[in-house]
C-alpha cells in the first residue's frame, strides 16, 4: 500500500478519528463518535495489543539440525514483539523502558474532561513500530486570519527505539489542515520527552499541560499579529532561502524554494484570504502546507514523520522563528 498505517490481516486499519474534525487525507481508518470510551477508541484504533519482550537468540548449529540447546544468547539485547501477530517491532537493550500502546490512550483517560480535552485521534504505523494519540484542547477563529485554528496535545512514542516518547502541543489549520507546533518563547519546554531508559511519568506531563490554554492564547495572538503584517514579495524569498539554508543560487533553483513561493503567492489552500494573501502568516502557511502535504517523501507516512518529529518539522519551527521576528 502506498500508505505505511498498519493494516491487520483482516483488513482493519490500525487509525481512529473523532468524526467531526473530518476525514483524515488518507481516507482510512474508524470514524468515532463525542462521548465513545477509551476503550473503544482503544479497540477501533487497533492499539489493544500489548508489546511483549524476548531474548535475541541464534543457532550455531548446522541448519538441518533444530535444537534449542545449540542455540546461544547475545547478551543485553532484546527483541520487541506484538502479543497478537507476534511481529517484531525492534531490538533493543534490555534496560529500555517499554511504553505500551494501551499506555498512550490511558494517559488520557483522567484527563479527557477534567482537562477540557477531547480525543481526536489514534493509531499506529510502521506495523506498530510507532504509535500515538491526540486530544483537542482549543479551538480559535481569530477576525485577523479569517480561518479557524485548533490546538491538540500530541503524544508519541515508539517499540523500535526510533523515538522517546514525546509530548507536544500542536495547532491545525483547519481550512487545509496543515500543523505547527506551540511553544513560548519565555523559557517555556516546547515539548516534554521521556527517554526510554526512563519510566514514563504522566504527572510530569500533566505538569506540561496545564500552561495548555495559556499557551494556545498567546500562540494565537502571535497569529493574529502576522496576518497583520504585510510581507513584500522580494523579503519574502529572501526569508525562504535563509529558512531552507544553503548556497543561495541553489535554493533559488530549488522545486522546493519554487514551490513554497508559489504556494505563498497564489496556490496554497486559502493563500488568498484576508491576513493570509502577502503576509508573515501567508509566509509561514506557505511552510507548512509544504512541509504536510508536498514535500518529496517514500510515502505519506514518511511525510508526516518528518513533518510532525524530523526534519520537516525543524523547517517549519525555522519559518515561524523568521516570520516572528518581524514583530521585534
Amino acid at each position: 500500500m502506498s500508505h505505511e498505517l498498519t493494516t491487520r490481516k483482516n483488513g482493519q486499519v490500525e487509525f481512529a478519528y473523532l468524526e467531526r474534525d473530518g476525514m483524515p487525507w488518507h481516507g482510512l481508518g474508524t470514524a468515532m463518535q463525542p462521548g465513545q470510551s477509551i476503550d473503544e477508541w482503544r479497540q477501533a484504533a487497533g492499539m489493544d495489543w500489548a508489546i511483549r519482550r524476548a531474548k535475541v537468540r541464534y543457532p550455531i548449529s548446522p541448519a538441518h539440525v533444530h535444537d534449542a540447546s545449540t542455540y546461544m544468547e547475545v547478551p543485553d539485547s532484546h527483541v520487541l514483539l506484538r502479543s497478537d501477530t507476534k511481529d517484531a517491532l525492534g531490538i533493543v537493550s534490555d534496560k529500555y523502558k517499554v511504553v505500551q500502546p494501551a499506555e498512550i490512550l490511558e494517559f488520557f483517560k483522567d484527563i479527557l474532561t477534567t482537562g477540557g480535552l477531547e480525543l481526536s485521534a489514534a493509531g499506529t504505523i510502521y506495523g506498530g513500530k510507532r504509535f500515538w494519540a491526540t486530544a483537542k484542547f482549543g479551538e480559535a477563529a481569530p477576525a485577523a486570519i479569517g480561518d479557524k485554528l485548533r490546538g491538540f496535545l500530541l503524544i508519541s512514542t515508539s517499540a523500535d527505539g526510533s523515538l522517546a516518547t514525546d509530548v507536544r502541543r500542536v495547532t491545525e489549520r483547519v481550512v487545509c489542515r496543515n500543523t505547527l507546533a506551540i511553544a513560548l518563547t519565555q523559557g517555556q519546554a516546547s515539548a516534554v520527552r521521556i527517554s526510554h531508559r526512563s519510566v514514563f511519568n504522566p504527572e510530569e506531563v500533566k505538569r506540561y499541560m496545564g500552561l495548555n490554554e495559556l499557551v494556545f492564547d498567546t500562540f494565537v495572538q502571535k497569529l493574529e499579529a502576522l496576518a497583520n503584517t504585510d510581507l513584500k514579495l522580494e523579503q519574502a524569498e529572501n526569508m525562504a532561502v535563509s529558512v531552507i539554508g544553503g548556497e543561495q543560487d541553489k535554493v533559488r533553483a530549488s522545486a522546493g524554494f519554487n514551490k513554497v513561493m508559489e504556494l505563498f503567492t497564489k496556490s496554497g489552500v486559502g493563500a488568498k484570504e484576508d491576513g493570509v494573501y502577502g503576509t508573515a502568516w501567508g509566509f509561514v502557511n506557505a511552510f507548512t502546507e509544504y512541509q504536510d502535504w508536498w514535500q518529496p517523501a517514500r510515502s505519506e507516512e514518511g511525510r508526516l514523520v518528518s513533518a510532525q518529529w524530523g526534519k520537516g518539522a525543524a523547517i517549519k519551527q525555522r519559518a515561524l522563528d523568521a516570520a516572528l521576528a518581524l514583530l521585534a
